[in-house]
């Protein structure tokens, strides 16, 4: 399909040059479900694994979500412009012109009611600087605050038209544990008084079993899928769909599977990190840990090995072991982007083919000329 600048007002606005195209999430969920498939979003965290991402994007049609998270502002090298920055001049730098994609503010998380203010604040800034989608995560408060905060920051967003997640149960129960599990009627009540309140969100974040990271010791992926179905039932009446949060460890047959149960957003975040890094995995994309909580770096594999072992040195010195390796990703910056051509290329051909699974197992490969037909439905 021929280029047409469908791009919402903000993204105009911030890049009135530029024709990649950066639209409304929407249309990649309304796409995804009209075509019985899901969208891979990505937590990038660092620079090294976009080319491939976006090389994969652009090779198989399959439209993708860029996503950062308020936590991950904190511990990457990004602020909300100098993402959205990077993801566009990556898409301009590979000359795509043809292939959607989104991007979101993932977990805008309000832990306390005072929290409103310096939240409302930062879904302006990404809104300013040229966000499509965003997810409200007031989960970590009881059901009626979650309601109250998540009506009231969302209002910007469905004035301007752009894509809405919210969520309802934290992320993040122990694994073979119903304790703290989103509930069927939880979610109904919270959808539709969100509904009542002026508020129709695209997408619900529940707690289903998965968890972020990744799984050291006896843990283990756990979502629940026959849970999720049911709350996705609960929930059709308004016409929502599920995202999937903690995506990284889970078999490509068990993520193909989640498009029969309601899930149209993957996120797919420590997968990237650790192909960044080198790190040993799994079949699954789960990392290979120590009883240190060390990690195995694989020599043929992303960064430097030296460069790894002053990161690991760091880690032990500091604290930052097991999970808390993430915070490496903003004290290292500047010498992960130096690494030399080679490197890069390592991590651009792996992130590359994992993408194309990615994008295979979620059945959006080709999906790109459905989402600018939703574009062009919704006039936008």
């Amino acid at each position: 399909m021929a280029w047409k600048d469908y791009r919402p007002e903000n993204v105009k606005k911030r890049f009135p040059q530029s024709i990649v195209p950066l639209v409304n999430g929407k249309a990649l969920i309304r796409a995804a479900k009209k075509h019985k498939g899901m969208i891979m979003a990505t937590n990038i965290r660092c620079r090294l694994p976009v080319e491939g991402i976006v090389r994969a994007s652009m090779a198989t049609q399959a439209p993708v979500m860029y996503e950062i998270a308020k936590s991950e502002l904190t511990y990457t090298e990004f602020t909300p412009a100098s993402f959205v920055d990077f993801i566009v001049k990556e898409n301009e730098r590979l000359g795509n012109t043809q292939v959607p994609f989104a991007i979101h503010g993932d977990h805008i998380t309000v832990k306390k009611m005072e929290d409103k203010d310096s939240v409302r604040a930062l879904i302006a800034a990404e809104m300013e600087a040229g966000y499509t989608s965003f997810a409200i995560d007031a989960s970590h408060m009881e059901n009626e605050k979650n309601l109250e905060a998540t009506t009231e920051l969302a209002r910007p967003i469905i004035e301007a038209g752009l894509s809405l997640e919210v969520e309802l149960g934290e992320i993040g129960a122990k694994s073979g544990s119903a304790e703290g599990f989103t509930r069927p009627d939880e979610a109904e009540w919270f959808i539709s008084n969100l509904v009542k309140n002026g508020v129709h969100p695209d997408l619900l974040a529940i707690n289903n079993g998965s968890i972020h990271g990744t799984y050291f010791g006896t843990a283990q992926e756990g979502i629940q899928l026959d849970l999720t179905l049911e709350i996705w039932k609960a929930i059709q009446p308004w016409n929502v769909d599920i995202a999937q949060h903690g995506i990284t460890g889970t078999s490509l047959e068990k993520i193909t599977s989640f498009i029969n149960y309601g899930i149209r957003k993957g996120n797919v975040g420590t997968l990237w990190q650790n192909i960044a890094f080198g790190f040993a995995m799994n079949q699954n994309g789960n990392a290979i840990t120590t009883l240190e909580k060390g990690y195995v770096k694989r020599p043929y594999r992303g960064i430097p090995d030296a460069l790894w072992q002053e990161m690991w040195a760091w880690a032990v010195e500091t604290g930052n072991i097991g999970g808390n390796i993430k915070n490496a990703n903003k004290v290292f910056a500047a010498k992960l982007n130096a690494i030399g051509p080679e490197y890069k290329e390592r991590i651009t051909a792996h992130a590359y083919e994992e993408a194309v699974r990615l994008f295979e197992a979620t059945h959006s490969t080709g999906l790109a000329e459905a989402v600018w037909q939703e574009l062009e439905a919704m006039g936008s």
